[in-house]
This record gives C-alpha cells, sequence and structure tokens, in this order.
C-alpha cells in the first residue's frame, strides 16, 4: 500500500539521519584521540579515512538500535501528534498494519547488525588496530617533537631534546614502565643517536650514542652507562591468545568461550545486540500508540531515555558477568529479556484494540 511506503520512507529517513548524528557523536572520542597522535605530524589523509572506515562496524553495533528506536518514535509520534494514527484504525487497518513499516525496518536492521556484529566487527577492529599502529611506525620519526614529551607508545614517555634532521636528534630521555619483558623500570638519556623504523615487524628502533641506563627499584638501583645502544618500541599488536575479545574472530570465540570467562561475555554481546533491533521495531509503535499525542520532541526524549536504560542494563550485566555473579548468558541478554517482556505486552495491548468491522 501506499501509505505503507509513505511511513516507511519517513522511518527510513529518519533512522539515516539519526545513524550518520550517532556515528558522528560516537566517533568523536576516537577521533580526538588520532589528532593529537597524526595532525600536524605528516599522517597521510588516507590513513585517517582507513581508521575512520575500519571503527565503524563497533559504532554502529552501538548506534543502529539506538537510531531505530529513535527513528520509530519519532515517526509514530507525529502520526499520532497529528491524528493519522486514528485516521488509519478508523480506515479498517489493524494495529499490525500500522505498524507493519516500523516491523519491516528492524527486520532488515537485524540482519544488517547480525551481519556486522558475527562478521564485519572483529575484522574492522583487527584493521584499525594494524592500520593504527602501521601509521605510528611508517611516522616513528614525526611523532617526536622538540622539547615535547611524547606518550604515544603504550607504557613509555620519550622526551628529544633536539631533531637536527627527520631521524637524527641530539639530547633524548626515556622512562618506560615494567611489563611482562622488563620487571623493573629504566631510565635512558643519551647525548645523541637516530631514529628507524620496521614496518613489516611493527617496530621502531632508536639507535642511542654515549648515555646511562638506570634501572631501579623501592630497594636498590642500578647504573650502567654506554656507547652505542639500541632501543626497541614495539606498536604492540598480539597473538590471538592475548588480543582483547572484541579482536577475535566470531568463529574462534565459539570454540575457547567456555574456557575464557571474557571470550563468553563478548560472545553473548555480539549475539544480543542486533535481537535489540527486533526488540525496539516491536516496542517502539506499540508504546507510541498508547502514550498518545507526544510530538517529535516527546517522541526524542522518551527514546533517548529507553536507550539509555537499555544500556545501563547490558553495562550492569556485562559487569556482573566478568566479576563471575551471574552467567554471560544472563548478562547479556538481560536487558532483552526485560524489553522483550515489556514489548511483547505492549504490543499485545495494542494489537487487541482492533478496529470495529464495517458492515
Amino acid at each position: 500500500m501506499i501509505i505503507h511506503r509513505q511511513v516507511l520512507k519517513e522511518l527510513f529517513w529518519n533512522f539515516t539521519v539519526i545513524v550518520f548524528s550517532m556515528s558522528v557523536i560516537l566517533f568523536m572520542d576516537k577521533f580526538v584521540r588520532m589528532t593529537r597522535l597524526f595532525m600536524g605530524k605528516g599522517a597521510d589523509l588516507i590513513d585517517i579515512v582507513k581508521l575512520f572506515f575500519y571503527i565503524q562496524p563497533s559504532i554502529l553495533l552501538l548506534s543502529i538500535p539506538m537510531a531505530i528506536l529513535i527513528a520509530i518514535f519519532l515517526t509514530y509520534g507525529r502520526m499520532a501528534t497529528d491524528n493519522e494514527m486514528i485516521v488509519m484504525k478508523a480506515s479498517g487497518m489493524s494495529f499490525l498494519g500500522i505498524s507493519r513499516a516500523a516491523i519491516i525496518l528492524s527486520t532488515a536492521c537485524f540482519l544488517l547488525l547480525l551481519f556486522i556484529s558475527l562478521y564485519l566487527l572483529p575484522r574492522g577492529t583487527q584493521s584499525f588496530k594494524h592500520t593504527l599502529h602501521e601509521t605510528i611506525v611508517k611516522k616513528a620519526s614525526l611523532t617526536f617533537e622538540e622539547g615535547t614529551f611524547s606518550d604515544v607508545f603504550k607504557d613509555t614517555v620519550i622526551y628529544v631534546k633536539n631533531m637536527y634532521s627527520k631521524d637524527n636528534f641530539r639530547g633524548i630521555f626515556i622512562y618506560q614502565e615494567a611489563d611482562s619483558s622488563m620487571k623493573d623500570p629504566v631510565a635512558i638519556v643519551a647525548e645523541s643517536g637516530e631514529i628507524s623504523s620496521n614496518v613489516e615487524e611493527g617496530l621502531v628502533k632508536i639507535s642511542m650514542n654515549n648515555g646511562l641506563i638506570h634501572t631501579f627499584t623501592d630497594k636498590r638501583s642500578t647504573e650502567i652507562t654506554f656507547e652505542k645502544y639500541d632501543f626497541l618500541l614495539t606498536t604492540g599488536i598480539k597473538s590471538i591468545t592475548q588480543a582483547k575479545p572484541e579482536e577475535v574472530m566470531t568463529s574462534d570465540l565459539w570454540k575457547g568461550y567456555k574456557e575464557r570467562l571474557d571470550w563468553a561475555v563478548e560472545l553473548n554481546r555480539r549475539l544480543a545486540l542486533p535481537f535489540a533491533c527486533l526488540i525496539f521495531g516491536i516496542l517502539g509503535p506499540a508504546f507510541s500508540n498508547r502514550i498518545g499525542k507526544i510530538g517529535r520532541l516527546g517522541g526524542f526524549s522518551l527514546s533517548l531515555l529507553i536507550v539509555i536504560v537499555y544500556y545501563m542494563l547490558l553495562i550492569m550485566g556485562e559487569g556482573l558477568s566478568k566479576s563471575g555473579k551471574i552467567s554471560p548468558f544472563l548478562g547479556g541478554w538481560i536487558p532483552n529479556i526485560l524489553f522483550g517482556l515489556f514489548a511483547g505486552g505492549v504490543f499485545y495491548i495494542a494489537y487487541k484494540d482492533r478496529p470495529i468491522k464495517k458492515i
């Protein structure tokens, strides 16, 4: 029917605008960090574009369910304010027919988000991390500025006094925290040296001349002088057993979720979030029908409140799962269970409000 196409068209445009807006807002934190690392340091525009593209799956995983609910409340809230829903009921259209456009959009988004969550998310996260570290390595000499402390590399602070050419410096201070490869913190000072990088291995080498290595603990300290010393900085790309759960392929998560709690939490999160699209697709029209004329502003405010409650429950559930207080399945699915029951009840009440059959 023409009316279904018109409602679906309005829903789609509202959804598109909201997804774009949410994506920009959620990207801002990452963008500020990348600006601090790359802007003014010779990074290629293509690298920035690639980083933005690779991070989109993780952003869309959050923004699409939010956009569906907000778009439905905006559209159906306007329809209620303009008495269009009353006209549809009076013409003999059932509530299921009124909700058809929202259900079609939410089903399409469910399938899209399922593909993003299970397939694109881990690949995008891995590509983002590799591109980020590759860019840092390629522009290693440009990440250091005269008279500025640089903390680009994890657990390491580097200060260069003078950069008298692209890769050569005079006067350097390096401080590195203790980690798995080094038991004690270390501080290094040197008169001069040069910087080189290996993009394939993800390594940056600082070759220093005439300096001092100082290691220390609470009880003792050690100093070693040197004429030449090579200090290696790694980008920190880890193997699959060390990688963060969001970087692991879904098939690997499925194989190892019984042995690793964080993998089980991530797997349930990837499966649960797409179903939020279906739940919001049912909840939106039904709730808009029950609360009456709320308009666009009221619909936006109410949908935002519902989204906040949903993600608060999700965050709390994942936190309780990681602490071992509840199972990973319950932690990931409890928002869907609660909102699903609520959406089903409201939709059933709205569905029973059928139009009077014409004689």
